[in-house]
């Protein structure tokens, strides 16, 4: 049947309208394709804490870029937005609100307890995930929903070396040297005092320094005028090592104990000091399960044998948590993703299987290390 003038136009008109629409909807759907996903890093890159920081950092930058090389999330490419907290609570939560502005979909960092506080006031009114590598003052993630970590938290750690220095070391009578200018340690620090007190062991003193100090004589003549079988050091690397440095010196050759924020760099600062000290971290390079085995292949591309630390593990862990989370979650909702991570409860990472608790604090394994002659070994494996 012949159509008329009138309706062989229409049909025309329909058609181009049909094949517009197609043409709009290939051209969406490749620009959604090639979408990347907005992810921003806050670390120290400059300031005091980048020489920790920056191992963190780079360590992200060489997961992101593994992930990508595999095709990324979700067919998309990780967009990395790298932003520098400066070291200070201030500069984290600077970065922070930058991050907010980039619109990103979530957050890696920072490395330090009183820096993450910084940003996950700001992240959470903003209702942005995010994941902190070794933030482990419990406050961080009570801010709200959506804060996460890696790392388990001083409660743990500090239940964990108490019990150490109780039933391994046989120590009963324990000295604590507290850095006043750090959360980490002070929470540390009342966390093992009530724990060593409910195992019946008695902490004799209680002394207090500040950060960067340049002479730790006053404080280990003051230290040394009580009787005691161990001290109890929660502080950072550089502090504790010449803390530790400087007893050797003055003749104290007791055993030291110290919590995640010892690492390797000690040996920069007392290299030959170290002897008969512990302490607790999250990963050990001498575990022999294959991920710990593969991920060790992998950081030597980057670090030597000696650099490589918990750290790393840590926040490359941190990294395919964000990516396992989005996955699972099929979309870049900040809310769906903040589920997602919330709801993870067999993620099997470098450091050990992960499980969030009610607070979105990681359920996992710790290792106490031996420094020994210029090296480290693990001692002991704590299963949650």
């Amino acid at each position: 049947m012949k159509l008329s003038a009138k309706a062989d136009q229409d049909y025309i008109s329909m058609k181009k309208l049909f094949y517009l629409a197609i043409f709009v909807f290939v051209i969406v759907d490749l620009s959604t394709a090639s979408e990347s996903i907005r992810i921003a890093a806050i670390f120290s890159q400059t300031g005091e804490a980048s020489s920790i920081s920056d191992e963190h950092l780079i360590t992200v930058r060489f997961a992101v870029d593994e992930i990508n090389n595999n095709g990324g999330i979700l067919g998309k490419r990780i967009e990395l937005i790298e932003l520098d907290n400066k070291s200070t609570a201030l500069g984290s939560r600077q970065a922070a609100i930058r991050a907010v502005n980039e619109k990103v979909v979530a957050v890696l960092g920072s490395s330090w307890s009183s820096h993450a506080l910084g940003m996950a006031l700001v992240l959470q009114e903003a209702g942005i995930p995010m994941l902190t590598p070794t933030a482990t003052n419990p406050k961080v993630t009570e801010v709200g929903d959506f804060i996460f970590r890696t790392c388990f938290i001083d409660t743990f750690q500090g239940e964990v070396l108490a019990n150490f220095a109780y039933n391994y070391l046989k120590a009963r009578h324990v000295a604590i040297l507290t850095n006043t200018d750090q959360i980490f340690s002070i929470e540390l620090a009342k966390q093992f005092y009530y724990s060593f007190n409910s195992l019946n062991g008695k902490i004799v003193a209680e002394l207090d320094y500040v950060e960067n100090m340049t002479n730790y004589g006053d404080l280990i003549n003051k230290l040394m005028q009580y009787n005691f079988d161990a001290v109890f050091l929660p502080g950072y690397t550089r502090d504790s090592a010449l803390i530790i440095k400087r007893a050797r010196a003055l003749g104290l050759d007791s055993v030291f104990l110290g919590g995640d924020g010892w690492s390797h760099l000690m040996y920069n600062y007392a290299p030959e000091s170290l002897n008969n000290t512990y302490y607790l971290t999250h990963w050990h390079a001498s575990q022999s399960d294959k991920r710990s085995i593969a991920f060790l292949n992998k950081i030597k591309t980057l670090y030597s044998d000696e650099e490589i630390n918990a750290g790393m593990a840590l926040a490359y862990d941190m990294v395919y948590l964000l990516a396992d989370a989005i996955e699972r979650a099929h979309s870049t909702d900040r809310d769906r993703i903040r589920d997602a991570l919330a709801s993870t409860t067999a993620f099997i990472g470098v450091t050990g299987k992960i499980k969030y608790d009610k607070n979105r604090n990681p359920i996992k394994p710790a290792v106490i290390v031996k420094f020994e002659n210029g090296s480290s070994i693990s001692v002991k494996r704590v299963e949650p």
